[in-house]
């Protein structure tokens, strides 16, 4: 369920996608959000579908998990979020289908900016526009910088000198062979 967006300035100023913003840049990004709300359970983005929505969470809690790519039903929950983390930005930014899927884990409160809003903002030479395409570009760098320090924490503690070249095998891949 969606509705017209009422949430107060203070909560805007909390959510760090809109640091360092002015108070009428969080408004136009408030003019053209949504708010909607998703149950316990309820499944907010599916894994390999595809939609162009940054999403942010306003209360309650959400789970990010993930699918074995072999069809394997057994799930892997990677992350918890809390009020004012943000999710879906990936494909927000790059027209590709989701590498993980989102539910609620409590009752929670997402804020939803589509694509298209956000395209409109651009063509008319918003700078609150690329205030967030900055702002997004930050949070990803962070969570890159953390996934490389969980991989080398892993790749310290494994013993097996297969999974050391696994590693060893993916890192490679990562920087020389996939397109971006």
């Amino acid at each position: 369920m969606s509705t017209a967006v009422d949430i107060s300035p203070e909560v805007l100023a909390k959510i760090p996608l809109f640091q360092n913003l002015s108070a009428a840049e969080c408004l136009q990004l408030a003019e053209i959000a949504t708010v909607h709300n998703f149950t316990p359970g309820e499944m907010i983005l599916r894994q390999g579908r595809s939609s162009q929505n940054l999403w942010i969470v306003i209360s309650g809690q959400c789970e990010v998990i993930r699918h074995g790519d072999n069809g394997d039903q057994e799930e892997v929950v990677l992350a918890t979020l809390a009020p004012y983390d943000n999710f879906g930005e990936m494909s927000f930014f790059h027209a590709a289908p989701h590498s993980a899927g989102v539910r609620g884990k409590t009752n929670v409160r997402l804020l939803r900016i589509t694509r298209e809003a956000y395209d409109q903002l651009i063509s008319n030479g918003a700078v609150v526009a690329y205030k967030l395409a900055h702002n997004t570009v930050e949070s990803l760098a962070d969570r890159l910088r953390k996934m490389d320090e969980w991989v080398a924490r892993l790749m310290r503690q494994q013993t097996e000198n297969r999974r050391v070249q696994e590693w060893n095998q993916f890192r490679q891949s990562l920087f020389s062979e996939w397109s971006l």
